[in-house]
């Protein structure tokens, strides 16, 4: 059964990741690397990342790292200027 994560938990892990990687995009593949080493399981990694979107906490997208599509998110606060 997939976890339902609380929007206080989903701001917790994405505050988390972004603070991590220190970066603006977050490539699916170290969004799964950082909560595995949390202890999550590729299930509930998953549903972070589906609950994050479409709860508005986060936007996702598309980016070639190198020749190759990679699912990334990012927060759009961390792309307005001001």
């Amino acid at each position: 059964m997939t976890r339902l994560f609380s929007d206080e938990e989903l701001k917790s892990i994405i505050e988390a990741v972004f603070n991590h990687y220190k970066k603006r995009n977050i490539l699916k593949r170290e969004f799964h690397r950082f909560l595995s080493s949390k202890g999550f399981s590729d299930e509930d990694i998953e549903a972070a990342w589906f609950q994050a979107y479409k709860r508005g906490l986060v936007e996702t997208g598309v980016c070639l790292v190198g020749t190759r599509p990679e699912l990334v998110m990012f927060r759009p606060k961390d792309f307005e200027e001001g």
